[in-house]
């Protein structure tokens, strides 16, 4: 590492010192559970700093050669049972049956029939679970009127009680 990259790290470690010793006093005060961090931190900065910096010839690398890539191109399945079949002729395998029949593709544009098994959604009908849930909003309805209701009359009642009779 060589001289600014070791004073930015001091930097950086030295805020990070600041703000763990600011949270130990905050945070850890007096616990008996929790064990203050920031002597760590400044044991860590400290090994750091009595590190020389290193002079930036030292630390360079010898380029890595990069090899070119072969361009990348499309190959169909059928160009590639062909190869396969050319490269096991030429290298015989003994486990490899006597009998190899060619792999048959199908054409990538046919239409996927439609699994019978599998259901759909029928969005023409409400399901079960949209007539329960307004059921559920007109027994609501139904409850807050009675509600209402018995307030109206408890509030008459009242009134009844407290009128005078002439």
């Amino acid at each position: 590492m060589d001289a600014s990259e070791k004073d930015t790290l001091l930097q950086f470690m030295g805020q990070v010192y600041g703000e763990t010793k600011k949270n130990d006093q905050m945070v850890v005060g007096q616990s008996q559970q929790l064990q203050p961090r920031a002597n760590q931190v400044k044991q860590q900065f400290e090994q750091l700093l009595r590190t020389p910096a290193q002079a930036r010839a030292d630390t360079l690398r010898q380029p890595v050669q990069v090899q070119p890539t072969q361009a990348a191109r499309v190959v169909t399945p059928e160009q590639a049972a062909q190869e396969l079949a050319q490269v096991t002729q030429e290298q015989p395998v003994a486990s490899q049956p006597t009998n190899v029949l060619p792999v048959q593709y199908e054409p990538v544009g046919e239409v996927i029939p439609v699994d019978p098994n599998q259901l759909e959604f029928d969005l023409s009908e409400p399901s079960k679970v949209d007539r329960i849930i307004e059921l559920l909003e007109v027994n609501n309805k139904l409850l807050v009127e009675i509600r209402d209701s018995g307030i109206q009359s408890k509030h008459n009642a009242k009134r009844v009680k407290n009128t005078k009779p002439q």
